[in-house]
This record gives C-alpha cells, sequence and structure tokens, in this order.
C-alpha cells in the first residue's frame, strides 16, 4: 500500500509541474489576443465606415439650409464616433435666429440636427436714423429688416418690451400706431393725430375706453391731441390750445 500511495503522488506531482509550465504560454497568448483585439477594434473603430456623409436639419423656416450647409462642411468626412457635438452645438447657437438646437449622432455615418428658431415679434424703428431691426419675444436682435404685420416700436426699453407686446394686439388694425418704450410705468402709443398715455396695465380696457371718444375728437377736429387715460374713470384730452375732460 505504500508503493500505490508514492506512484499515485507522483504522478500528481507531474501533472502539477505541467500545469505549471503551461502558465506563461497560456498568459502571452492571451495578451498577445487581447492586443490584436484592441488594435483591431481601434482600427474598425477609425475606417471609413464611421466618415460622416451627411448632415440632416429640421425645423427651419428662417434660416437657409444652404448657408447651414456651407457653415458646417468641415463636419463632413469627420468621423462620427470621434466627433465634437457641443462644438457644433455651441456655433449653432451663435446664430440669432437659433433658440435652440439638439444635435445628435445617427450611425454609422449621419449627424441630426433639429433646431428651433427665434420667432420676430416687433420691429424697433430708430426715430432718428429710421433703421428697422427685427427682435424676437425676447427682445433679442435678429437682423435689420421689416415685415408689415408686426407691432412698430421706437426707444427699446426691456423694462418695458413685454408689456407693449401685451398692447400690440390691440392694435394691429392700426397702420399708424408706434409705440413709445421711453417709460417702463408708461407706455405711449403714437397715432397720426395724436400720442395716447396707456401707462403699464388695462390695456384693453384703456383702448376701449379711447375707441369711445376717438370719433368726437375727429369730429372736433382738434388734432394734435394727447390723450391720458390712466384715470380710472375719464379720459383727459390735452391740446395746445385748450384741455378737456371727456367722462367714461
Amino acid at each position: 500500500m505504500s508503493t500505490i500511495a508514492l506512484t499515485h503522488s507522483r504522478k500528481k506531482n507531474h501533472t502539477g509541474s505541467v500545469q505549471t509550465k503551461s502558465s506563461p504560454f497560456i498568459f502571452v497568448l492571451t495578451g498577445a489576443l487581447l492586443v490584436a483585439g484592441f488594435f483591431g477594434l481601434q482600427g474598425f473603430l477609425s475606417s471609413s465606415y464611421f466618415q460622416i456623409k451627411e448632415i440632416r436639419w429640421a425645423g427651419m423656416k428662417q434660416i437657409d439650409r444652404k448657408e447651414l450647409d456651407q457653415q458646417f462642411q468641415f463636419v463632413l468626412g469627420q468621423n462620427l464616433i470621434r466627433l465634437s457635438i457641443a462644438k457644433i452645438h455651441t456655433a449653432l447657437l451663435n446664430n440669432r435666429w437659433v433658440k435652440e438646437a439638439v444635435v445628435s449622432k445617427v450611425y454609422p455615418n449621419r449627424v441630426a440636427v433639429t433646431l428651433t428658431e427665434r420667432v420676430p415679434a416687433a420691429v424697433e424703428i430708430d426715430p432718428v436714423s429710421n433703421r428697422m431691426i427685427l427682435r424676437d419675444g425676447e427682445g433679442v436682435v435678429l437682423e435689420e429688416g421689416e415685415q408689415d404685420h408686426l407691432p412698430r416700436m421706437i426707444y427699446y426699453n426691456p423694462n418695458a418690451y413685454g408689456k407693449a407686446l401685451e398692447l400690440a394686439p390691440l392694435l394691429a388694425e392700426r397702420k399708424d400706431a408706434l409705440i413709445d418704450l421711453s417709460h417702463a410705468e408708461n407706455i405711449s402709443v403714437r397715432l397720426k393725430k395724436g400720442v395716447l398715455h396707456l401707462g403699464d396695465k388695462d390695456f384693453k380696457k384703456r383702448w376701449e375706453k379711447f375707441s369711445k371718444v376717438e370719433a368726437d375728437l375727429d369730429r372736433r377736429n382738434v388734432a394734435p391731441w394727447e390723450a391720458d387715460l390712466r384715470f380710472p374713470s375719464q379720459v383727459v384730452v390735452k391740446t395746445k390750445t385748450a384741455s378737456a375732460e371727456t367722462e367714461e
């Protein structure tokens, strides 16, 4: 029984010796496979398969697509995986017409861009040079130009601009109306025959009040006049030669 036990022990040791000698070979082989796989993957990721072939634009109305294609032509041919979306996003927001931009990668070789444009809300007129500037609802300057359907304003004041946009729909039919923003607490409207002082609230009620007395002012032919609508129960009209109070 001692001999059998000794023989079994030697076989076990022999087998263990073979396993110990094989370990470095397996380690080297595994490392080589990993290195080869890494460089193979890098080569695949850098291949022409991921070269950008197209930018797909969406959401454009005011912005010229051809101008965008030209501006971002440098993107074409780049590797999509390594492309910096943040760089494109920043460049898009530098365009005054762009309010928001969503840029995404579409594998294997395209970029998708969805834009939210700013919408012109008013025309600011320089009373000295008559230069016209389009502003959006937040007051951001878009470009020089004019759109007939937009309210016209002078002396832009950020503290009064939002209130003026509330007033503007009431004046939609009055092409001669020019909203004066020089005083935020008293927004004025310049009409062909006179000036209205509307304050900073209750615009609808005060405009309706003026509408009731406008015909009477035309009948009296007292232009030019100034009509103060800030009083609760009356319209105070002043002319160069006289003053009058008209009950509501």
